[in-house]
């Protein structure tokens, strides 16, 4: 046989001799879901390569799997956080859905997003809920408008809803509320009498009509300058100073024209004109007020001028300026003073939008003047103290954030008082005419977080109930309300002695010491007014704070902490009854003030809460006197704006029923059958021939008039029910009807 090895390459020798081995294939431990199911080899890359090809989601993550007990606890741990995350996050949408409107021509069974229908609109346990209020009409408001707790009108309608309890009967709470003499649309516009437009109306002259004025009535110049320099010592000092005197005279002179006789238009001088044609005309009698009323109320006197200042305003939405944020805070206290709470509200938010607009809410820059950073710290924190005011004022939630940082607060060094464009002297321990307005301000931040704390945990606690319903959430209520009050005691230690009123017989500014105001003979009227200001808007905010824990529905013993904080309340109500009959009786400083009108008219109707739910404590006298200082104030007030003199009849007709509750407290221990002469002398001019059985104690009226109590016929104090009935059935100028109510019930 042939040998053909000499044919062979030596090199390739090697590789002969060496068969090779096949390659190992690589080992998966657990192949991915996809594989798996298709039941195709599998690798270990990220994805597999078989789901890359073909585009499929693999399971393998590269994630380690749990080969041990400790491993897979951590691991399902880990799952069940994810799992309350989204839940979490699943809540949140549908909260979100809720809140949405629903579109006019959307059907839900066509649509393509039906399945974020919400099957369970309560609320995840992250989010706050909004307190509970009322759906209530405003005196000058035709339609229901919602109020929360903190409102003087929630107040009304707890007081209101009391009341209608005793009488059976359903009595609007509306009417409870002062009203002007006149119809609600008091705020009326111009009338062109044509098909005039705009332009037209801007056109107008600016002169003081003669008679019946169809257009509307102006000042002229000479009268414009009347007010525009009252209003320096007035708002300007009183309220918040936004405005640079000296730039405003020197863009006032640019506006005249035509050889003085006529000026350009301007939105800020028609407010501030309207602003103080609404409080000066306020301060004079009824009879003497003139064209300038034009037969209706002080408190809307100015309002051409206002509907003037607002058509203008209209030209500014897009590109406002400083001077249209000062139009629209000065805007709502004229809207303020004039009763049209909603309105001003309105305004406010305008200036909370435009600030924002502005940049206000930034600390302004280092290479700004000095002037003019001040000012946008002025204007931004004037903004808040109004959100502030408006959002306790009407219980609804406040626009601004506090959850922000927010500028500096505005100084009131000699310094920067001496570039503020107005020239007021220093009033002694570095303080200066704009200390008023820091402290203020410091006030509204003060009282502000306490009521966003004690309204944030009392609807944590409240649930699906009100804090009246029950003893224990009113107790706690209590204690909520005991916390902040070394809060509002540390303002006051901060306020400089140069702004306290000074108190006769030693007494302690700022305290319900129940002493006399002692008014400094030469200070200027500006910081005296600034002196009593700031007090009663301390004692009117106290008054508001501690307000809510006067529950008509649920007593607790005496002694409790609930009637610590009401007694709280009381005291502050009293203090600022006190003080503004007093300076209305021996100064001028706070006629026609109407925001003096208003914390008066609050504390009264508190007032009256507290003594018909406590009429037992040592403090019921004191403030059954109070009250009696309020009606004269009501009649100072009255004798200048319709309002207070109608609020002035409110008032006494609810005290000829206190003062009968009253003798019925004397009397509530007497045995029905123990005659003694005093109590003969004490009751003679009450029917003692009452005939009580048991039928009237099971009557369902009596079970109206005392919900709570079980009632013995034996223990039965039959002068409380002869006395109660006369008190209800007495309501003859608030409920004229249901008058025979007793006479079904009781023989006589």
């Amino acid at each position: 046989m042939e040998n053909h090895s000499s044919f062979i390459d030596p090199s390739l020798s090697g590789r002969q001799t060496a068969p090779q081995r096949p390659r190992k294939r690589a080992q998966v431990a657990r192949a991915c879901d996809e594989c798996r199911m298709r039941r195709t080899k599998c690798d270990n890359k990220v994805p597999c390569s078989k789901c890359s090809i073909k585009g499929l989601n693999c399971s393998n993550s590269g994630v380690p799997k749990a080969s041990t007990l400790s491993e897979a606890r951590d691991e399902i741990a880990l799952l069940k956080q994810r799992v309350q995350q989204l839940e979490a996050q699943i809540h949140r949408q549908r909260t979100d859905v809720v809140n949405l409107p629903t579109p006019t021509n959307s059907s839900p069974s066509g649509s393509q997003d039906a399945h974020y229908t919400v099957a369970d609109p309560i609320p995840p346990t992250d989010f706050k809920r909004f307190p509970g209020g009322i759906q209530f009409r405003a005196a000058r408001s035709p339609n229901d408008a919602w109020f929360g707790p903190s409102s003087s009108y929630f107040f009304v309608q707890r007081l209101s809803a009391y009341l209608n309890m005793k009488l059976s009967q359903s009595f609007p709470a509306h009417q409870l509320l002062p009203v002007s003499a006149k119809e609600n649309k008091l705020l009326d516009r111009p009338v062109n009498g044509g098909d005039e437009g705009v332009e037209d109306f801007l056109r107008q002259p600016m002169s003081l009509a003669q008679g019946t004025s169809t257009p509307g009535v102006y000042l002229s110049l000479v009268q414009e300058e009347y007010f525009i320099n009252f209003f320096w010592q007035t708002h300007h000092t009183s309220l918040f100073p936004i405005i640079d005197e000296a730039h405003f005279k020197k863009h006032y002179q640019s506006l005249w024209v035509t050889g003085g006789t006529e000026r350009k238009p301007s939105a800020l001088v028609d407010i501030i004109i309207a602003m103080c044609m609404q409080y000066y005309l306020s301060t004079l009698p009824s009879e003497s007020q003139g064209i300038l009323v034009e037969g209706k109320d002080a408190m809307v006197a100015g309002r051409w001028h206002y509907w003037r200042g607002q058509t203008w305003l209209t030209y500014e939405l897009e590109s406002p300026s400083i001077s249209t944020l000062q139009c629209h805070l000065l805007c709502s206290i004229y809207l303020c003073g004039g009763s049209f709470h909603n309105r001003m509200e309105n305004s406010v938010s305008l200036a909370v939008r435009t600030a924002f607009t502005l940049g206000l809410h930034l600390d302004p820059p280092s290479n700004m003047p000095e002037r003019d950073r001040e000012m946008r710290r002025r204007l931004w924190w004037a903004v808040y103290l109004m959100d502030s005011k408006a959002g306790m004022k009407l219980g609804r939630p406040f626009m601004l954030n506090d959850s922000y940082v927010m500028p500096c607060l505005p100084s009131d060094s000699l310094e920067t008082a001496a570039i503020s464009g107005s020239t007021f002297a220093p009033i002694g321990d570095n303080a200066t005419w704009l200390s008023f307005n820091l402290y203020q301000t410091t006030l509204y931040m003060a009282v502000r977080a306490a009521y966003t704390s004690f309204y944030d945990g009392i609807l944590h606690l409240q649930h699906d109930q009100s804090i009246w319903d029950d003893p224990s959430i009113l107790q706690a209520s209590a204690e909520a309300l005991a916390q902040h009050t070394q809060r509002l005691q540390q303002w006051v230690n901060s306020v400089p002695d140069p702004l306290k009123s000074k108190r006769r017989n030693n007494g302690t500014p700022f305290s319900t010491d129940g002493t006399s105001i002692s008014i400094e003979q030469f200070a200027p009227v500006w910081l005296q007014r600034q002196r009593l200001l700031l007090e009663l808007t301390y004692h009117h905010l106290s008054v508001n704070f501690y307000r809510p824990i006067i529950s008509f529905v649920t007593r607790l013993p005496p002694g409790s902490l609930v009637e610590e904080m009401a007694l709280r309340c009381a005291k502050h109500a009293i203090m600022l009854s006190k003080i503004t009959q007093q300076v209305l009786a021996e100064t001028s400083i706070l006629d026609g003030w109407h925001e003096a009108y208003y914390c008066q008219w609050n504390s009264a109707m508190t007032l009256i809460g507290f003594l018909i739910v406590y009429p037992h404590t040592s403090l019921a006298s004191e403030a059954r006197a109070a009250i009696d200082l309020a009606l004269s104030v009501f009649d100072n007030f009255g004798a200048k704006f319709a309002i207070a003199r109608n609020a002035s009849k409110i008032v006494r007709d609810l005290c000829e029923k206190i003062d009968i509750l009253a003798r019925t407290n004397q009397l509530q221990h007497v045995s029905t059958t123990e005659f003694t002469p005093d109590l003969m002398e004490a009751t003679s001019d009450l029917p003692h021939d009452i005939l009580i059985d048991q039928s009237f104690v099971s009557n369902p009226m009596f079970e109206n008039i005392y919900p709570h109590e079980q009632i013995d016929v034996s223990d039965f104090n039959f002068f409380d029910v002869a006395v109660d009935i006369d008190f209800w059935n007495d309501l003859d100028t608030l409920w004229p009807e249901n008058d025979a109510l007793a006479h079904n019930h009781v023989s006589v």
